[in-house]
């Protein structure tokens, strides 16, 4: 992972959820799909959420599951403080200071692994890498559900993408400066797969349902399940 995701995110750590509100659209929607089509009976006890930020999604699943531990990881430390005071109410709360591209966990460790708008600052290799620590993290019924950014299949696709993405943005507020401030940062360290390239490395790492429940522009909500 860049050495630039976790400064960038600390300088947003205070702001964060406003700025992000402004620059991807229809961004509340992406937790409330995720947790809306987690299995329908399924109580989770343990659950891993890399590259929590502040913690939206964290705070999402644990309103859902509050009797779960969760374990957070994150680079940019104070993103990670606010995602802490957040989820004060969780008891089994971990908060750890790492790059989620080189964490290890023991085999059968969580029943649910979630992420939110994190694993496109892996490259396509270390990407497929970690969907295969995933599936050994999880438990025997275990799920992975997150959120991401994936290019169109075709540039074309991806170039429409883009285009409405900043129209939107505009609409809801984004400034051109700050328009330009993310798209450094995706410049410099985001690295987008398609969808369905997603579906087949998670399809390989071992999973026997994957599935994408919900889908705007270039953010997907993907599903996997052991």
């Amino acid at each position: 992972m860049s050495d630039n995701v976790g400064p960038f995110f600390d300088s947003l750590a205070d702001g964060y959820t406003e700025t992000i509100e402004r620059c991807f659209p229809r961004y509340r929607e992406m937790p409330g799909a995720l947790v809306d089509y987690l299995p329908t009976g399924r109580t989770f006890g343990s659950v891993l959420d890399p590259g929590c930020g502040t913690g939206n999604l964290s705070v999402a699943i644990h309103d859902a599951f509050p009797q779960a531990s969760m374990r957070v990881v994150d680079l940019s430390q104070d993103s990670l403080d606010v995602c802490r005071l957040r989820l004060e109410t969780c008891d089994g709360l971990v908060c750890d200071r790492d790059d989620f591209g080189s964490i290890e966990y023991s085999k059968g460790s969580f029943d649910l692994v979630v992420s939110s708008i994190a694993i496109h600052h892996l490259g396509s290799l270390a990407r497929q890498a970690l969907f295969r620590r995933i599936h050994e993290w999880l438990t025997d019924d275990g799920v992975l559900c997150f959120a991401d950014q994936c290019t169109g299949a075709t540039p074309d696709l991806n170039a429409r993408h883009m285009e409405n993405w900043k129209q939107l943005s505009a609409n809801a507020g984004s400034s051109p400066a700050e328009w330009e401030m993310w798209m450094q940062h995706q410049a410099e360290c985001d690295h987008h797969d398609t969808l369905t390239d997603q579906i087949d490395w998670l399809k390989d790492a071992g999973f026997t349902v994957v599935d994408c429940p919900w889908r705007f522009l270039l953010w997907s909500v993907i599903q996997a399940r052991k």
